[in-house]
């Protein structure tokens, strides 16, 4: 699957997100994401071709999951994530970055990459941190700990999917797009969660 398209990936996630959303309709699926009825077949034709997508007697299956989900990654990476950033902020102090764990998060705001897997098994200290929000960046100025920095090394980005926090599929993406060694560790020990 050469050059993903934006609507391709929106398609691959959520049928990569849940199980049951693989028996719903091209027309339920176009309307859960908004998005025309010709995109989302034409992106289950694609899958179909590259053999990701079997479908039998109106049942569909996926197959070679784990190859899919690094494609998504690697599309999201290169297409998707840059379009989503809507801000960036730092922290106020030091010591405010080195316990950024206390940071209470507002409502519609999680953490992503490094910081969601840290806070998962404590194994990776962050050295960039994404938070995805439903809304808007200023929110995260009521948390006292962070300000506004075109510079900063916390990136704000839009989330497109509905759920309460990050999907692991994004943290997991967030992580590899790094190409960071210690990120990529971490990004194959929560594959399998995915």
């Amino acid at each position: 699957m050469k050059g993903m398209r934006k609507s391709e990936l929106y398609v691959i996630f959520y049928l990569l997100q849940d199980k049951k959303h693989l028996t719903n309709t091209v027309r339920g699926i176009a309307s859960d994401l908004s998005m025309s009825v010709g995109s989302v077949f034409n992106t289950l034709k694609l899958l179909q071709e590259e053999r990701f997508l079997i479908e039998n007697k109106g049942v569909r299956l996926l197959r070679k999951r784990s190859q899919l989900i690094d494609l998504w990654a690697k599309g999201y990476a290169e297409i998707l994530k840059n379009k989503l950033l809507i801000a960036r902020f730092t922290f106020i102090s030091p010591i405010v970055r080195t316990n950024w764990q206390s940071i209470i998060m507002p409502g519609g705001l999680s953490w992503g990459g490094e910081p969601a897997v840290a806070l998962q098994d404590g194994f990776l200290q962050p050295e960039r941190w994404d938070i995805y929000t439903a809304d808007n960046a200023n929110a995260l100025i009521a948390t006292a700990r962070m300000i506004p920095d075109p510079q900063g090394e916390i990136f704000v980005y839009k989330c497109f999917w509905s759920s309460e926090g990050t999907p692991l599929l994004v943290v997991y993406a967030d992580l590899l797009a790094t190409g960071d060694d210690r990120c990529r560790e971490a990004a194959e020990r929560i594959k399998s969660q995915i």
